[in-house]
């Protein structure tokens, strides 16, 4: 098993040797038959390991633990830690859902779950990565030679261009290398770091507080906690997407324009998406690559009568299915904007500052001038920076533009409203005579597209062994059941077109802000549906049972007639797992400044030189996987910033 190294004080004194810690490790996970009991004291090493490095988490799980014990003793007159391993296995059994004690044990049980389904042993008896082997020395590209990472910054640096890009995503990077390719002097600032292929080493543990903001602990608050996953490197969340590219459908087109932006149009914009597919090479997935789960899908689909199930779109030409998008792409196959936008924006002349966070924009008046920014180097020294331009582009998302511009004077009732978010479900099947090889696919390669116009699209949607062991309600023998039936479990998931709407307000930590999303009735009546269809699909392709990740009350239906009673009940969204992955329309766009926040060229109303160009700039939710269109929106706008500047050079020559 591998360990966390802990210093042995710790270990003597905190969970390590917790008693009750122990006994509940050896009820948790009996040996099945692929994976072994584990050593109790190593699995809670680990745990302690992680706790080093999350404030706060020793103490709640020591309080934690110490709730067990009183919450057993009231029922059988002893604690958890003194009494039998038959009686503790029972007392787990007999509360693994439903009530207020299934939730408490089901959080007390995520990190000593976590240890257990990261354990390098266990990753490798069911076949997952724990970890590839990246190469020790890349090609050094001549545009390397144009980022400069904060350790390499004086104490203070001034800098000059034209124009400013706060951001490294789908909409500055492209703004960027649009910027540049004009010849303008451009300067780009990213807060995260630049990480190559050298460092995607598909080991969750070392990828995961490289690549998300707040090691992927982004999530809103309303009538469900949904997480939503955001990026914090060079190529921000394109860096950890599934790598779909699917246009704005004409619909959303047409809505934009009978708000008022008419050059939004079909045919104003379809020169915009095919530069940005020809830059991301976009193309359908390899079918070898998609495997099983595409069969599986097509095969419930046409059962249901759908005619529109096919690979997806992708911006991967040459993936050779490794299963790792979502933790940055081993092989460069992806084309997120670390590996595209970026590379050709500073082959252009752009310069790229990593490990800078933007603070304050100047003014003159209602002009910008310029902004301040500072980043901490590897020894923790501070390094302020001040860049001299009369153009910024914001790109920091949809999350952090709407604060970064509030903090910064911006006033408009618009700012932080208007989130949208692309809810998401999954359904897994379980198919003990077909193997998926989840290691070995594209986690998103398929879709079913036949209700796009509905607002539900299909689209594959397979997690990692990790996600499989914690996102399920079992216990004991069957938790380690389901876990060894990880290769033979299809997983497939699907996004609505919401109409809910959101906020972002500034929360207790500058990773972590306050987001507040209630889903309403209309949209979690087309959830269920697509719950509810998707589960149709695997039980008509031969799944034995359906699973919905998150879902406790019901954790396995075998046929139809159980999921039709399912949905009969009065459900909430709390019930399921809900996840998204799209969050847009915070800066919203509009042609009026009572209705928005920028205007048709992405300009701040009321300002000069101050633009918004990411997510946060689209006016509302797509129903399609966005980064074409946060690209193409901000191909559009650098474009037109690049005339603006050269025309305002040619009248001052």
């Amino acid at each position: 098993m591998t360990i966390t190294t802990v210093p042995p004080a710790r270990v003597q004194a905190g969970l390590a040797s917790n008693p009750t810690a122990l006994a509940l490790i050896e009820a948790l996970f009996p040996a099945g038959r692929l994976l072994p009991g584990p050593d109790a004291r190593a699995l809670a090493a680990t745990v302690a390991g992680y706790a080093d490095h999350l404030p706060g988490l020793a103490p709640a799980l020591r309080a934690a633990l110490l709730v067990l014990d009183a919450r057993f003793m009231l029922r059988h007159g002893r604690t958890f830690r003194t009494a039998s391993l038959v009686q503790r296995r029972e007392f787990l059994q007999q509360h693994a859902q439903g009530d207020l004690t299934a939730r408490f044990l089901q959080l007390l049980s995520v990190p000593f779950r976590a240890a257990y389904v990261l354990d390098a042993s266990n990753l490798k008896k069911v076949g997952s990565h724990n970890g590839i082997r990246v190469p020790n020395q890349i090609e050094q590209q001549r545009w390397r030679q144009q980022i400069t990472p904060v350790d390499a910054l004086e104490g203070h640096s001034v800098f000059e261009a034209d124009v400013v890009v706060i951001g490294t995503g789908a909409g500055g990077a492209a703004a960027a290398y649009t910027l540049a390719s004009r010849g303008l002097a451009v300067l780009i600032i990213e807060e995260g770091h630049y990480h190559d292929r050298r460092d995607f080493s598909g080991r969750l543990t070392d990828v995961i507080p490289k690549l998300y903001r707040a090691s992927g602990a982004t999530v809103t608050l309303g009538n469900a906690v949904i997480p939503v996953p955001v990026g914090k490197s060079v190529g921000g969340t394109t860096t950890i997407n599934s790598g779909t590219c699917l246009r704005t459908p004409d619909a959303v087109l047409q809505e934009w324009m009978d708000a008022g932006l008419t050059e939004l149009n079909p045919a104003a914009m379809q020169p915009y998406f095919e530069q940005v597919e020809t830059v991301l090479q976009v193309q359908r997935a390899d079918p070898r690559y998609v495997g099983e789960i595409g069969k599986v899908i097509g095969q419930g689909a046409r059962a249901l009568g759908f005619t529109q199930a096919h690979p997806l779109t992708r911006n991967a030409v040459g993936c050779d299915g490794q299963g790792l998008c979502q933790f940055g792409c081993p092989t460069d196959a992806k084309q997120s904007t670390n590996v595209s936008y970026i590379p050709r924006a500073l082959d252009a002349g752009a310069f790229l500052l990593t490990g800078v966070k933007a603070e304050e924009l100047q003014w003159d008046n209602r002009q910008i001038t310029g902004l301040r920014g500072s980043g901490v180097d590897a020894n923790g020294i501070r390094k302020s920076v001040q860049v001299k331009a009369n153009h910024v582009v914001v790109a920091m998302g949809t999350f952090f533009t709407p604060l970064f511009l509030q903090r910064n004077g911006i006033q408009n009732h618009w700012l932080g409203r208007n989130l949208s978010l692309h809810p998401c479900g999954a359904v897994s099947g379980c198919y003990p005579d077909r193997r998926f090889d989840h290691a070995q696919r594209i986690p998103q390669g398929f879709g079913v597209a036949d209700l796009a116009a509905e607002g539900i699209l299909f689209e594959g949607g397979t997690p990692p062994f990790a996600a499989h062991g914690l996102l399920n309600p079992f216990v004991g023998a069957e938790f380690v059941d389901f876990l060894e039936q990880w290769q033979h479990t299809g997983y497939f998931g699907f996004m609505i077109r919401d109409t809910s709407r959101g906020t972002v307000r500034r929360g207790p930590h500058p990773d972590v802000p306050l987001i507040r999303y209630d889903m309403n009735k209309v949209d979690f009546a087309r959830f269920q549906k697509g719950l509810k269809l998707l589960a149709q699909m695997q039980l008509r392709a031969g799944a034995q049972y359906v699973h919905f990740p998150g879902h406790t009350a019901t954790p396995r239906i075998h046929n139809e007639k159980e999921l039709d009673a399912l949905f009969a009940q009065r459900l909430k969204p709390s019930q399921f797992g809900i996840t998204a992955y799209h969050p847009l329309g915070t800066v919203r766009m509009a042609a009026d400044p009572r209705e928005g926040v920028i205007d048709g060229e992405q300009r701040v109303f009321g300002t000069s030189g101050l633009y918004v160009m990411d997510g946060s700039a689209v006016p509302g939710s797509l129903g399609a996987n966005p980064q074409v269109t946060i690209m193409a929106l901000a191909t559009r706008a650098a474009e037109r910033l690049a005339q603006k500047i050269e025309q305002d050079y040619r009248q001052s020559a």
